[in-house]
């Protein structure tokens, strides 16, 4: 959507922009020779991806290497080592930390004080345990047991069912895991007696991926996004309100369909290499800098403003998401979770200091 509308008003300086696209496949060597080759043979100034966050660590070290910056979509960027982040920012907006941040709003308006959690059991998802735990404890709620099943399994029942014995009872439950691991763990909370708020970290943030979960599980079903997920439902008085209708009807006429989430997800890769390239021209060092130094508040089409420095490739704040729930196979607008942090005394500079913990802050 973006580059189409650059180049239709007659491109940068006069200059239209050129994409060139390859598949990775979803290989992680693929996508390192392929880089290169961008870099290289095609000279590209930036590359957009890749989304994947497996494909990424397994390319991590290229783009400094080749000294061309890259704009991901990996959720779990603070597995990227620190040496390895210099030439690349992400532009998922709503990352681990920031979805494990539902715990605010649940302790806050749920009055939620005890919770376990299940998660796939791969690295992804024991990563996702510390960051609910941290946060869990930062709101002042006590994280009871995590338990962990692999995530081709789809009868979780055994670790539901151990949750659900514990006493004295939980209070409330948080999930990871994207796709049918994640629907299935939510829909099962019911089978296994576990009728309490359940909040959600993982990729099923479209309406695809939420449609079989169950109406009443799902109206007791809290995940914290960016609200791009809500745009029917977002109040008009939010500050993207306007922002979020205009590129639902650029989107829908150019594709013929609504957004997404990953719709925004996808401008919001694009948007700071064009305002980069409008700003200091085509040149990759340039450019990387000031993707890292110079763009404040950018407000993406996820509905997240993102700030990044030479420390912070995220450049968010965990805490400017909304927090949606489930109704009729749709995303519904719950509230804030900022206002949650503030009603429970968590300053912006405690958040911060767990970012640094956690290393999603570093050098």
């Amino acid at each position: 959507v973006l580059i189409d509308q650059v180049n239709r008003a007659g491109g940068i300086g006069g200059r239209p922009i050129e994409v060139v696209n390859y598949d990775t496949e979803g290989k992680p060597d693929r996508a390192a020779s392929l880089y290169r080759r961008l870099a290289q043979e095609d000279k590209a100034v930036a590359v957009i991806g890749p989304d994947s966050i497996f494909v990424v660590l397994g390319m991590s070290g290229v783009p400094n290497e080749v000294r061309v910056p890259a704009v991901v979509a990996a959720g779990n960027y603070e597995l990227i080592e620190p040496k390895n982040r210099e030439y690349i920012v992400t532009a998922w907006g709503s990352g681990g930390y920031a979805m494990g941040a539902v715990v605010a709003y649940m302790k806050d308006k749920l009055r939620v004080n005890r919770i376990g959690m299940i998660t796939t059991a791969d690295a992804i998802g024991q990563l996702n345990i510390k960051l609910v735990q941290g946060v869990s404890k930062l709101v002042g709620i006590e994280m009871v047991e995590a338990v962990s099943q692999p995530a081709s399994d789809r009868d979780l029942l055994p670790s539901l069912r151990r949750l659900a014995a514990i006493k004295p009872p939980l209070e409330g439950l948080m999930v990871f895991g994207s796709g049918p691991f994640g629907t299935i763990a939510i829909n099962q909370t019911a089978l296994a007696g576990l009728n309490v708020p359940v909040g959600y970290i993982g990729g099923n943030v479209i309406p695809e991926l939420i449609k079989d979960v169950g109406p009443e599980t799902g109206k007791r079903t809290y995940i914290a996004t960016g609200r791009m997920a809500v745009p029917d439902t977002l109040p008009g008085s939010d500050p993207f309100y306007e922002i979020l209708q205009q590129f639902a009807r650029d989107y829908q006429a150019l594709h013929n369909e609504r957004p997404a989430m990953p719709s925004g997800v996808g401008y919001d890769m694009a948007m700071p290499i064009v305002e980069a390239l409008k700003a200091v021209g085509p040149d990759p060092q340039k450019i990387r800098e000031h993707m890292r130094s110079q763009q404040k508040n950018l407000m993406g089409r996820q509905g997240t403003r993102f700030t990044r420095s030479l420390e912070d490739g995220y450049g968010t704040d965990p805490r400017d998401t909304v927090v949606v729930t489930i109704e009729g196979g749709k995303f519904v607008f719950k509230g804030y979770l900022k206002e949650s942090f503030d009603r429970l005394g968590v300053k912006a500079a405690d958040v911060e200091a767990q970012l640094r913990e956690f290393k999603l802050i570093a050098r």
